[in-house]
């Protein structure tokens, strides 16, 4: 597989040739999936926000040192402002490229522009931020949690569909960095606050937010597949195929973690009501 061109002003272009070689993001992937199967333990502690929510014991809520809740907060706070930053220059991008062309050259992005004066940019960047955000699965093995089939998954396929996006300049992708880039940056806030003990409301929102970008994403990516002119080299069609591939058992893994989730709090929290 050939190495996609280099987006023009990219930090350290001397490596842009090791991270868009296919075997890198497959062999870190694997790396990191194999390496939470063997770290992962058995039986996890819960967050203090599950442990609130579900009348957990003591015993069974993950305790946090002030070095560890300092570089917690640090991690997510970092990955909240990029988060932010990205979706501050692509969602411009985004409007003033189908404010300066027709809807099919700029659904198509037919001249490359888009890509140009923003998408391969920002995109790569983004794609490079995916292999930085394990450090989320890091943290809760750390804790004494359990890796989830989904936060496995997650991580472990971002890496991959990015790559295959960005090496391919499938224009699809644009749909995976603005709409995740500002998920992101919600979460992650929410995230910095529940690491020093806050609990600000509307984790279950959050997460449909994520199922609606999901169900959203797949169906604007399989109309590329449809609009004559938008998909133009076979990579580019294999990497909206990886990326819808992925999104679809992602879509399901959510929504089972969300049924599971709060309809374990609603119990809990009709319980102690009854108490």
């Amino acid at each position: 597989m050939e190495t996609g061109p280099m987006p023009a002003g990219i930090p350290f272009p001397e490596y842009y040739d090791f991270f868009m070689d296919w075997r890198t993001p497959l062999a870190i992937a694997a790396t990191y999936t194999l390496a939470v199967s063997f770290f992962n333990p058995k039986v996890g502690k819960v967050s203090r926000v599950v442990a609130k929510s579900a009348n957990a014991k003591p015993a069974e809520k993950s305790e946090s040192g002030v070095a560890m809740t300092a570089f917690v907060f640090v991690h997510n706070l970092i990955l909240c402002i990029y988060s932010g930053i990205t979706f501050y220059y692509m969602f411009p991008a985004t409007v003033k490229n189908f404010r300066t062309h027709g809807l099919h050259d700029a659904y198509c992005d037919t001249d490359q522009s888009f890509w140009h004066n923003g998408l391969g940019y920002w995109g790569y960047l983004f794609y490079l931020s995916k292999f930085y955000e394990v450090i989320d699965t890091i943290i809760i093995i750390a804790k004494g949690r359990r890796s989830s089939l989904l936060q496995t998954y997650h991580h472990a396929g971002a890496m991959i569909t990015m790559w295959s996006g960005i090496n391919y300049q499938a224009t699809p992708i644009w749909i995976f960095v603005v709409f995740n880039s500002f998920i992101h940056t919600v979460m992650y806030c929410y995230y910095a606050c529940t690491s020093i003990g806050l609990h600000p409301p509307g984790k279950k929102y959050l997460t449909s937010m994520q199922i609606t970008q999901f169900l959203v994403g797949i169906t604007i990516a399989v109309s590329y597949l449809f609009v004559p002119g938008c998909i133009r080299t076979p990579g580019a069609q294999m990497a909206v195929y990886i990326n819808v591939g992925y999104l679809f058992p992602l879509t399901y893994l959510f929504v089972d973690f969300a049924k599971k989730t709060y309809s374990k709090s609603v119990a809990a929290a009709n319980k102690k009501k009854a108490q």
